[in-house]
């Protein structure tokens, strides 16, 4: 039978600690090759949607894991615009006419070739990203941190705080978003999810000053740390290549990307001629020759501990969650999966209706 599960179902399984072990898990295995991911591919042409004319966007992403005996697909079908928000250019996704967004997971048995699970993938999403960065804090940052701010109340954010709150022992998360209503309603409806105080601040500047850690978790496709918020001591943390400029990068002390692997540290972007996006704009992250490329260490090496973290309480240092990996899919998906087959949770639907007796 193949398990059919709900994102509500998921969010009730799923815990910020479950996703951690897993990326921490199959990360270590990707530093002893024992775990891949193929790149991820987007491809575009133009659409509308509506009187609104847009970009329609094919994503897909695979990961495998033998020793935990999955592979993953994640697929994503969306319309995409890039607005001009006060000045800064975001990448958003357009709801389809029912107010709902188009992605899914697939979980397959990496013995019998089989599909286990299939999902929708957004709780999974947002925990696997939130881990990844709390996994690099637990490295980076300063262990008594007690105070953080985040930069952005969007979905990806809940993973933010969720994840650096269950790696330190944060006391107090100031909250900045430019629109009020967007940050209040992120506090009151994240509250419950953590200990720390939530409170919405005016500015980003409010919510840096006297932060361990200054978390991002935008749409922005410009950046969002400000040379001028760098302290000894601090943790900055970016969820995209873009949050976060050369200058920056260049002036903290230890700085760590999720990968440096050539193959899929940026999506492979297939697109008609006619579709003009900011995605291809070149940034720091497309030259890999330079001095900045070399400062660069990676996560993997950091869990295993082939690559130092912090070394003393004065560093400040930075990570940048530069790419969505497969594999993430795929290790988080497994704990979730394992985790409703115990609970009886979900529904399970013939195989047979997603097999075939046809040599392909």
């Amino acid at each position: 039978m193949t398990l059919i599960l709900s994102n509500e179902e998921i969010d009730a399984i799923l815990t910020v600690e479950m996703a951690i072990d897993a990326v921490e898990r199959s990360q270590a295995a990707v530093a002893k090759a024992e775990a891949i991911s193929s790149p991820r591919v987007d491809t575009l042409a133009p659409t509308s949607s509506g009187e609104m004319r847009g970009t329609y966007g094919l994503k897909m992403m695979c990961g495998l894991w033998p020793e935990a005996g999955v592979a993953a697909l994640r697929i994503n079908s969306d319309i995409l615009i890039w607005p001009e928000v006060m000045g800064n250019v975001r990448r958003d996704r357009l709801p389809g006419a029912d107010g709902r967004w188009n992605g899914m997971l697939i979980l397959y048995s990496t013995e019998t070739g089989a599909p286990l699970m299939i999902s929708p993938d957004g709780y999974i999403s947002r925990m696997r990203v939130g881990a990844t960065n709390g996994l690099a804090a637990r490295y980076l940052a300063r262990e008594g941190a007690r105070a953080m701010a985040l930069l952005g109340t969007g979905w990806q954010a809940g993973g933010q705080l969720m994840a650096h709150c269950a790696v330190r022992p944060i006391e107090e998360v100031k909250v900045f978003s430019p629109n009020r209503a967007n940050r209040e309603r992120f506090c009151k409806e994240l509250q419950h999810r953590v200990k720390a105080r939530l409170v919405p601040v005016d500015s980003p500047e409010q919510a840096v000053e006297g932060s361990d850690i200054v978390a991002t978790a935008t749409n922005s496709m410009e950046p969002v740390h400000r040379l001028e918020w760098l302290r000894p001591g601090v943790h900055y943390s970016a969820v995209k290549v873009q949050e976060m400029d050369q200058r920056f990068l260049e002036a903290v002390d230890r700085a760590f990307l999720f990968s440096k692997n050539a193959a899929t540290t940026r999506p492979q972007l297939h697109r008609l001629p006619s579709v003009e996006t900011p995605e291809t704009k070149p940034g720091w992250w497309s030259n890999r020759d330079g001095p900045l490329w070399e400062q660069f260490q990676e996560l993997p090496y950091l869990l295993t501990g082939e690559a130092k973290g912090r070394a003393t309480e004065h560093e400040a240092t930075a990570f940048v969650n530069n790419v969505g990996q497969g594999l993430q899919f795929a290790a988080v998906a497994k704990k979730v999966y394992d985790e409703a087959v115990r609970r009886s949770v979900g529904r399970d639907l013939p195989t047979e209706w997603f097999t075939q007796d046809v040599h392909p």
